[in-house]
């Protein structure tokens, strides 16, 4: 105290005081200055946000959004981007579309949400829900669940050529599939619920191509539903039997070597 009273008590010191005071003030207005310049540099920086590339009506699964990259990243200015913007595919995972979104529009959280259909939600691309109506027996009702895999069979009674009686077979038909949608059985066990009738509707996830197959089998043969192992199940090659073949006990026939014999006996058309 006494030594700051001594120097400003002369010109001299009270001039160097006050060139340190001014020194200081300059200094704490460069720090502010370029404090400023780095948060406009900062706010001046564009942001990549997601951006619809073309319609996807409500409903659409953000699983197969980001898969199929229906969006574009798109850098825009910060004044620009929309409250709670996607910046990435992932926050798309596991969503829907809650309503139609048109193309060019920012992508953003409140356009999505969990699905209440557990079907649709699951569906990509090249996938297709079938419905199967099945009995109790057929179809595994009260034992298979959403999420389930299982194997299809398909029983047909096939009459070749020549013979008197149709004779039946059965064929591996899908492998590894993935149920949607199943009834369960009520309290009592004795059926699925809300339905009295013998036939219960399960719904099957399955690729576009194979999805035709399985509607012939429905409406043509017998259709059969094996459960599979959550994990580690072994998969032999598709494969037919018939009644040959349980009765002498031989190993089912291998789709590919009955396909080849009946191409040759079409005259080698596909």
């Amino acid at each position: 105290m006494r030594l700051s009273r001594k120097i400003l008590s002369t010109r001299g010191g009270t001039m160097v005081f006050a060139a340190m005071v001014a020194l200081l003030a300059a200094g704490a207005l460069m720090v502010f200055v370029n404090g400023y310049k780095r948060s406009l540099d900062a706010s001046a920086e564009p942001v990549t946000v997601l951006v619809a590339k073309e319609a996807l009506p409500k409903g659409s699964s953000g699983d197969l959004i980001a898969q199929k990259s229906l969006f574009q990243a798109t850098g825009l200015k910060r004044e620009q981007v929309k409250e709670g913007a996607i910046t990435d595919p992932a926050s798309l995972r596991g969503m829907v579309a809650k309503h139609d979104i048109v193309p060019g529009q920012q992508l953003t959280t409140s356009d999505f949400a969990r699905p209440t259909d557990p079907v649709l939600s699951k569906l990509g691309a090249e996938d297709r829900g079938v419905g199967v109506a099945l009995d109790i027996a057929h179809g595994l009702v009260g034992q298979v669940g959403p999420g389930d895999h299982v194997d299809v069979y398909a029983g047909f009674l096939v009459k070749p050529d020549g013979a008197a009686q149709p004779r039946p077979i059965t064929r591996v038909l899908l492998q590894n599939i993935e149920v949607l949608a199943a009834p369960t059985l009520d309290a009592k066990g004795g059926g699925a619920t809300g339905a009295g009738a013998q036939s219960h509707n399960l719904v099957l996830r399955v690729p576009e191509k194979r999805a035709p197959e399985l509607a012939f089998a429905q409406d043509n043969g017998k259709v059969w539903l094996t459960l599979r192992a959550q994990a580690g199940a072994d998969q032999s090659p598709p494969s037919l039997t018939n009644l040959d073949r349980m009765v002498t006990g031989l190993a089912p026939i291998p789709l590919d070597s009955w396909r080849d014999r009946a191409r040759a006996a079409l005259g080698g058309g596909s």
